[in-house]
Order: C-alpha cells, then structure tokens, then sequence
C-alpha cells in the first residue's frame, strides 16, 4: 500500500510518501499570506500537486484534537485546521475518490511509535522527540513539520502489523 501522510497545518504542513512501507519523499508545503482563505486553497492546491506525482491508495492526516483534549486550545486556531482538513477531505472527495482517507491523533501517532507523550509531556518536547526519532531511522535531520509527517506514516503502516511490536532498527 502506498501511503501520503499529512501533518496539516495552514502555514506549514509536513508531509511523506511511502511506497509499501518505505520513506520514499517527504516534504513540506508553506504559504505566508495573511489570508486563511487563501493559504487554504494554497494548501489544497499543492496537495494535489503531491497526489497528481505519486501513486496513492491512503493518506492519512493528523487528527485535530478538540479544545479541552490537550490539543489547539485557540479557537480560531482550531477552526483553521479543521476548515483545512474539511477542504483536504472534500479535494479527495471530489477529484482523487479511489484514494481512501483516515485520521489518526497525535498521541495514538507516537505511542505506536514508542514516543512518550500525554499530560505534562510540554509540545516543544514533543516536537524535538519527533525530529530525534526521524534522525536516528532514518539519519536525516528535518523539520518539526516533516518528521511529524513521517512519524504518522510510520504509524500507519505499524496498523498492518499483527504483533503489535514495532521494531524500527
């Protein structure tokens, strides 16, 4: 199964190509405009970009926690990504319908993959454990971005297996 991982963000969104469990590109899609409408639709644009390149049968998107949940405690913030998740959704929907989505939560993301998380865990923490997993499977340093990408790719692909063990060298 070849994977698309998106941690989406309407500033800076990660994201990772897996063909059959392997990292094969990953990269991160910016947009600096002051407009939410129109760093959506840049989002949304690039993203088919990405799925037009590459062979996809899933991807899989970061779940946005609701406020109270330990996730986006502003609400303007939380009405953003959810609205880009809503324009992600509808862009699969309508022009890639062969393409299956699934959401997955950053605290489910990182268990799988065996990085400590939950209360008191700080998210800069978070974030700097995410780029030190990335960095020793892969020895390539990258972005908050990108290795939270990858790390939700790596996390989907630890669904498949059985033993519920995961190895990653």
């Amino acid at each position: 199964m070849n994977v698309l991982s998106l941690d989406l963000s309407t500033h800076s969104s990660g994201w990772a190509y897996f063909q059959e469990g392997q990292l094969i590109r990953m990269g991160c899609i910016t947009s600096a405009s002051t407009d939410l409408i129109k760093r959506i639709y840049k989002m949304r644009d690039e993203l088919a970009v990405i799925l037009d390149q590459y062979s996809i049968d899933k991807v899989i998107v970061e779940e946005v926690r609701p406020e109270g949940g330990f996730g986006v405690g502003n609400t303007q913030t939380h009405r953003a990504l959810m609205w880009l998740q809503a324009a992600t959704a509808f862009l699969l929907h309508d022009k890639y319908p062969k393409i299956e989505i699934e959401y997955i939560y950053p605290s489910s993301w990182r268990a799988k993959l065996g990085i400590k998380n939950g209360r008191g865990v700080k998210r800069t923490s978070l974030k700097e454990a995410d780029i030190a997993f990335v960095k020793k499977k892969y020895n390539i340093y990258v972005n908050d971005d990108i290795a939270d990408a990858i790390c939700i790719g790596l996390a989907a692909y630890s669904n498949e297996d059985d033993s519920n063990e995961i190895n990653w060298g």
